[in-house]
C-alpha cells in the first residue's frame, strides 16, 4: 500500500515538536509495515506560515518563511519518504490563508510521490483544514480515496467559526466526503457527529512504546510533580499555580520540605506565569523548565512521581498518554480527551477550574491514598497506545476506505 500523508502541522524550527506525533504515526506505518511506502507532503507547515506570533517567536523563522525557498526530497526512513513544495500561509481570514497555493504544492508532491513510489492508493489528511480540504480536492481530481484525522481543540478552532454556529463549508465539506473519519478522542468524535457530520471512528495518537519504561523516582526523599504543556492559558497553569498554594497551605512543614513541582513547556504566557508563581511565595516549591527537548522530557518522566496536567480543554492528552508510558499516576482534568485515558487505575480525574479539587488529588496522591501499580498502568498503554495497536487500527480503517473507493 502506498500512502500519501498530508499533515496541517509539522516540527520546525520556531517549534520542533508541533506536529511531532503526526511525524510520528508516519513513522509507525513505515516501521510496522515495511512492505507498504509512506509519503508526506509539507509546504513549509509552520516554518511558512505568516503571522504576529511567529514574529514574536522567531524573527528568524519568519525570514526563512519569506527568503528561502527550499525544496527538496527526503528519507526519514527507507520506505517513508518527505516531499517538500514550498507555499506561504496564512490566516484564513485574509484571502482564503494563500489555499490555493497549498493546495498546487500539494499537487506537486502528490506528483512526485506517484513517479517515485507507484500508483498512490490512499490520502491520510491530518485535521479537516487545510490537510482535510487539500485531501478532498486532490481525491476529486484523481480518484484516490480519503481518511481525515481530526485533532483539533476545541471543535472548531475560533478562526472557523461562522457567526451562527455552522461549522464552515470548508470543514464540513472535506469530513462529509471522506472515506474514513477518525478523531484522537471519543469526546471529539461526539463533537464532531453533533454537527450532523458520521460520527468518526476513534483512534488515539501514537507513542513508541520502546522510548518508554516504567522505573522508581531519582529522589525518594521528595515527591516529585511533574507537568509539560504550552504555557497558554488553555493549559490551566494558573489552576495549578493555585491548587499548589492550596495543598502547601495543608500540609505539615516535614510535608511541605518533601513537595516539589517541576514545570515543563514554554510559550506567550511563560513569563507571566512565573512571575505569578513568584508572587504567590512558591519559588521554593517549582523549578521552571522551560523548552524540553524529548531526552530532557522522558528524564523528567521518569524521576517523577506523578504527572499533573490541569487544561480547559483538551483534544487528546499525549503527555497523559507519555506518563502512562512510564507506569507513572496521573491527574488531569475532565477537559475532553482525558476523560479517555485516565481511568482509575491510572489516575484521577477532576472538573475543570477547580483549583481546590486539584490540590485535594494532589495531596491525596503525595499521602499515597491510592496505591497505583506501575506495571498495570504500563500494560493500558501498551494495549492502547502503542505503535503496534494504533497502526493495526489505522490499517483496518485504510482497507475500509479503498473498499468504499473501488465501490464508488
Amino acid at each position: 500500500m502506498n500512502v500519501f500523508v498530508i499533515p496541517s502541522w509539522h516540527p520546525h524550527r520556531c517549534w520542533p515538536l508541533e506536529g511531532i506525533f503526526l511525524h510520528d504515526q508516519a513513522v509507525a506505518l513505515g516501521d510496522l509495515r515495511p512492505d507498504w511506502n509512506v509519503a508526506v507532503s509539507l509546504w513549509g507547515q509552520g516554518t511558512r506560515h505568516l503571522s504576529l506570533a511567529h514574529l514574536r517567536k522567531s524573527p528568524r523563522c519568519l525570514f526563512d518563511a519569506l527568503f528561502t525557498r527550499p525544496d527538496f526530497e527526503r528519507a526519514a526512513r527507507p520506505n517513508v519518504l518527505e516531499f517538500m513544495t514550498p507555499a506561504l500561509s496564512w490566516n484564513e481570514r485574509f484571502l482564503h490563508g494563500n489555499r490555493d497555493a497549498i493546495l498546487a504544492a500539494n499537487r506537486r508532491n502528490l506528483d512526485r510521490a506517484a513517479r517515485r513510489l507507484g500508483r498512490i492508493d490512499l490520502l491520510h489528511a491530518h485535521v479537516s483544514y487545510p490537510a482535510g480540504w487539500v485531501a478532498m480536492r486532490l481525491g476529486a481530481e484523481t480518484g484516490i480515496p480519503y481518511v481525515i484525522t481530526e485533532h483539533m481543540g476545541p471543535f472548531p478552532l475560533e478562526v472557523y467559526e461562522r457567526a451562527d454556529g455552522a461549522l464552515a463549508p470548508y470543514l464540513r465539506e472535506p469530513l462529509e466526503r471522506a472515506d474514513g473519519r477518525i478523531a484522537v478522542s471519543p469526546a471529539l468524535c461526539e463533537r464532531i457527529a453533533s454537527f450532523g457530520i458520521p460520527r468518526p471512528e476513534y483512534v488515539p495518537n501514537v507513542v513508541d512504546e520502546r522510548l518508554y519504561a516504567p522505573g522508581p523516582p531519582a529522589d525518594a526523599g521528595r515527591f516529585t510533580f511533574f507537568t509539560l504543556c504550552q504555557m497558554e492559558p488553555v493549559k490551566g497553569i494558573p489552576d495549578l499555580l493555585a491548587a499548589v498554594a492550596a495543598l502547601l497551605e495543608r500540609s505539615s512543614a516535614a510535608d511541605r520540605a518533601r513537595i516539589r513541582f517541576r514545570l515543563g513547556g514554554t510559550g506567550s504566557r511563560f513569563g507571566e506565569f512565573r512571575e505569578r508563581a513568584r508572587r504567590m511565595g512558591l519559588d521554593e516549591w517549582i523549578t521552571w523548565l522551560g523548552f524540553m527537548p524529548r531526552e530532557d522530557a522522558r528524564r523528567e518522566y521518569r524521576n517523577c512521581d506523578c504527572f499533573v496536567l490541569p487544561s480547559r480543554h483538551e483534544s487528546f492528552g499525549i503527555v497523559l498518554v507519555e506518563a502512562g508510558a512510564f507506569g507513572k499516576p496521573v491527574i488531569a482534568t475532565r477537559a475532553g480527551g482525558p476523560e479517555a485515558i485516565v481511568t482509575p487505575e491510572t489516575g484521577v480525574l477532576v472538573d475543570v477550574g477547580r483549583p481546590e479539587a486539584l490540590a485535594a488529588a494532589m495531596l491525596a496522591m503525595f499521602r499515597g491514598e491510592r496505591a497505583y501499580d506501575p506495571a498495570l498502568i504500563r500494560e493500558q498503554f501498551v494495549r492502547q497506545y502503542s505503535r503496534g495497536a494504533v497502526v493495526d487500527r489505522l490499517e483496518a480503517i485504510y482497507r475500509r476506505a479503498l473498499q468504499r473507493g473501488r465501490d464508488r
